[in-house]
């Protein structure tokens, strides 16, 4: 066993050609590119399907943001909705002989991926990874590596290799061995390139799980020292970016989740905001301390979206950004209500008829016409004088032919950013120093 001093910068060596950056290919799940591409939906019929996966979604956030006590002995049903919007594309192993596809996750911090011998797998269409019979650079983690936190009631020590266990709030369950490995990605020329040594979750027990079949497992992007994020920070700088562009058509191409120099965003028009960083919560939340809505402050404060603690000392309230989520949510209590109403009264004046619809709360009928007047824009004011500024058409959802709705939900307890108020932004996170950037783009253009 190697003595814990050698085990330097968590044991990650990446080779020289790509010590800078790295490019992995980022594949919304509606698209012809995706595994899970469910053929030509109407752009009604996705928009339904994003809002049911949303509201999924929140329910299978980490069991301590939603302050719900969690016990494997009592598993809830699984949900139905698949509470995801993008996936990576990515190789494992040596040699590296096929292609799998993980869960983009900014909330969750292993990499993980089914293993066999397995306890409890899902079905999957490509063989399920069996490193001792695959891989020639498959190595468990021994239980003193920097990376084996004993102190965690989810690590564990057998037989000298540390274990882990991944509980989330819907029930399901995720368990296995950490590993090094070798990790795979399709580059800018076409070819593979690769991160060596890099630690993940070799997932042999996966219970409770809605996951797709083509699915393999999930790629944790927090700020735990198991996400790859965390992993490269001293390499790469511990950077990571991605540009969303509108998804208009299911031929478009995939983007990039990008790390390392590449994730640097320069420009007069990038703005930087600080993390708030929680140990007990790696998630990325932001100093959020008001809203506009069609250009007027509602006159919120910062302690309106504040993260505190109830008297049970559960974390509650915090405005994060969330690659998982498609709608943009609000704490129900306060922050929904009063910018709901905004919204209605902002409406009101364009004399737009109200309309019920099974998805959102806020939604009108617009004549054949269209709309006499200009839709409502979104900014998010951030502590420093930092505006993040959401055009209309990312604000608005049209649900059906001549109903459109405010895409936001209420949810209780925190508030999230989504991937629709992220679209034709760059997204920047640097880990090392807790900062998120961001600048306006048009990121069906950006490579």
């Amino acid at each position: 066993m190697a003595p814990t001093w050698r085990i330097t910068f968590f044991l990650l060596a990446l080779s020289l050609k790509i010590v800078h950056s790295l490019h992995f290919n980022l594949i919304h799940k509606y698209s012809v590119y995706s595994p899970l591409f469910p053929g030509n939906l109407t752009k009604y019929e996705r928009a339904k399907r994003l809002y049911a996966d949303n509201i999924a979604r929140a329910q299978t956030l980490r069991p301590s943001l939603l302050g719900l006590n969690y016990s494997v002995e009592h598993l809830r049903p699984t949900i139905k909705a698949q509470p995801h919007v993008y996936m990576v594309e990515i190789y494992i192993g040596t040699p590296a002989k096929r292609k799998y596809y993980l869960v983009m996750d900014t909330a969750s911090d292993i990499l993980w991926m089914q293993c066999k011998p397995c306890i409890h797998c899902w079905k999957q269409p490509v063989p399920i990874f069996h490193p001792a019979r695959e891989s020639s650079s498959f190595e468990p983690i021994p239980c003193n590596h920097t990376l084996c936190d004993l102190s965690d009631p989810d690590r564990k020590c057998v037989k000298g290799q540390c274990h882990y266990t991944i509980k989330y709030a819907e029930g399901s369950s995720s368990k296995g061995l950490l590993a090094s490995e070798t990790l795979g990605f399709s580059s800018d020329r076409s070819q593979k390139e690769f991160v060596h040594k890099f630690v993940f979750g070799c997932a042999n027990d996966n219970r409770g799980f809605s996951m797709p079949k083509a699915l393999s497992g999930l790629f944790g992007l927090d700020m735990e020292p198991l996400s790859l994020a965390s992993q490269l920070t001293g390499p790469i700088g511990g950077r990571f970016s991605y540009c969303l562009p509108p998804f208009t058509s299911n031929r478009q191409p995939p983007s990039r989740l990008k790390f390392g120099d590449e994730a640097i965003l320069k420009g007069p028009h990038v703005k930087t905001i600080r993390i708030i960083y929680v140990p007990t919560q790696p998630l990325y939340y932001l100093p959020l301390s008001d809203v506009s809505v069609a250009g007027h402050r509602l006159g919120f404060t910062p302690k309106d979206f504040a993260l505190r603690k109830d008297a049970e000392g559960l974390l509650r309230g915090g405005v994060f950004i969330d690659s998982g989520s498609t709608y943009t949510a609000f704490r129900t209590g306060g922050p929904y209500e009063r910018i709901s109403e905004a919204f209605r009264a902002y409406f009101k004046q364009l004399k737009l008829q109200p309309a019920n619809h099974s998805s959102f709360e806020v939604c009108y009928r617009v004549p054949h016409k269209g709309v006499e007047g200009e839709l409502p824009g979104f900014v998010l004011h951030f502590i420093g004088g930092v505006d993040y500024v959401v055009s209309p058409q990312h604000v608005i959802e049209e649900m059906e032919k001549n109903i459109i709705c405010v895409g936001i939900v209420g949810v209780p307890n925190f508030s999230i950013l989504g991937e629709h108020y992220q679209y034709n932004h760059r997204i920047s996170y640097n880990v090392r120093e807790k900062l998120l950037s961001f600048a306006p783009a048009d990121c069906s253009r950006v490579v």
